[in-house]
């Protein structure tokens, strides 16, 4: 097996880089705002908490974010073991570069997306279907809108790899046999 064409995903920008992009707007605001004396064309004012039909789980969707993340950091993991056994890094591999997985990389990824790993096709759907109960706060009637959400990200994955993996295939079609026995359930 081979891996061609890796890019590198880098954040767009960091928190900290927000915050201090922030920092700065509303410093140059204020200098602005003072020397030119007048009055801000807005006035934010913080109104009083409403309460919304809409209320989700945060819990459950920060247990889920570590558990995405904990996998997450499995598979990175185990692609820098890979470069590392061939003298290789993933910060100086160059764009055109051929990896070759070797059979530790090979059996590690199995074990990953296999049945009882954390990026198996059962694992996974279970993640999405209790990610999407979450954030519907456990509402049946959003259940079409969830699916079609679902749906659109299966799409989106299929475009960027041209075809879904079998795994991916089998994580899919688990996830809407789930969802839809939540919205079936009394």
């Amino acid at each position: 097996m081979r891996v061609e064409n890796i890019q590198r995903t880098t954040p767009v920008a960091t928190t900290d880089k927000i915050e201090a992009e922030k920092k700065i707007d509303s410093k140059t605001e204020a200098k602005d705002t003072q020397t030119t004396n007048e009055t801000p064309a807005a006035v934010y004012e913080k109104t009083e908490q409403k309460e919304t039909s809409h209320v989700y789980d945060k819990n459950t969707i920060l247990k889920l974010k570590r558990q995405s993340q904990e996998a997450h950091s499995q598979l990175i993991r185990l692609v820098q073991e890979m470069l590392k056994r061939q003298g290789k890094s993933l910060e100086l591999l160059g764009a055109d570069e051929i990896v070759e997985v070797d059979e530790t990389a090979r059996l590690e990824a199995k074990a990953l997306i296999g049945p009882d790993g954390p990026l198996g096709a059962e694992a996974v759907s279970q993640r999405l279907v209790d990610f999407a109960i979450a954030i519907s706060g456990g509402d049946k009637s959003k259940a079409e809108t969830l699916r079609s959400a679902i749906e659109q990200g299966f799409k989106e994955a299929e475009k960027i790899l041209g075809e879904l993996p079998d795994v991916s295939k089998e994580t899919y079609k688990l996830t809407m046999e789930k969802l839809d026995a939540w919205a079936k359930e009394e």
